[in-house]
């Protein structure tokens, strides 16, 4: 690694600590500065401001778990393995950074415009990568023929699906055994609900 990814990883680690203990608001410049051991000025040599550092940030977070993700599910088996695979890897994930959760929860509003387009190209990677294993699935015959039309619209309904258990996986993750449901969901998606 060389010096500056160093510098930012050392800078970022500090953020990521305080966004999720203080909230985006709360956090000021110096508090970085003195919980990364770095001058402001390497700060905003680095980085603008706080809302960049925060927004690199989330964009280092939701990298490393797109990464796990992926590697969660090459290690599956079987198509409907990698969908419970790509599910219960993205739960741990939520539960893992749950706090920097609520922070984006907290400051919704303000952090939104910043965050959107990093919203997208995360659900868009995420749709990319379920559209992946189905068209897997179909090739191995494990899933019936599915135009690609309907494949794309099929991840799109799983991603929605999963975001409505982020609020409760984020806030209390203790109540809820998210394999459960995931494996429930990717069952019904497989075998269907019909007589």
């Amino acid at each position: 690694m060389e010096k500056d990814e160093i510098v930012i990883s050392e800078i970022l680690a500090a953020a990521k600590s305080l966004f999720g203990r203080l909230g985006l608001k709360k956090t000021t410049i110096d508090d970085i500065s003195a919980a990364s051991g770095k001058g402001k000025s390497t700060l905003y040599y680095y980085f603008p401001g706080k809302n960049e550092i925060f927004e690199a940030v989330v964009k280092d977070e939701m990298q490393t778990v797109i990464r796990n993700l992926q590697v969660t599910v090459d290690a599956a088996s079987s198509a409907k393995n990698k969908l419970k695979a790509f599910l219960t890897s993205q739960s741990a994930a939520i539960i893992e950074l749950r706090s920097l959760y609520k922070v984006l929860f907290e400051d919704m509003i303000e952090s939104r415009k910043m965050l959107m387009p990093l919203r997208v190209k995360y659900e868009n990677t995420q749709i990319e990568m379920i559209s992946g294993i189905i068209q897997g699935g179909v090739a191995s015959d494990e899933f019936k023929y599915m135009s690609d039309t309907h494949i794309h619209k099929l991840s799109l309904v799983l991603i929605i699906a999963f975001r409505g258990l982020h609020f409760p996986l984020s806030i209390n993750p203790a109540e809820i055994q998210p394999h459960e449901y995931f494996d429930a969901l990717v069952d019904m998606l497989i075998e269907g609900i019909g007589n």
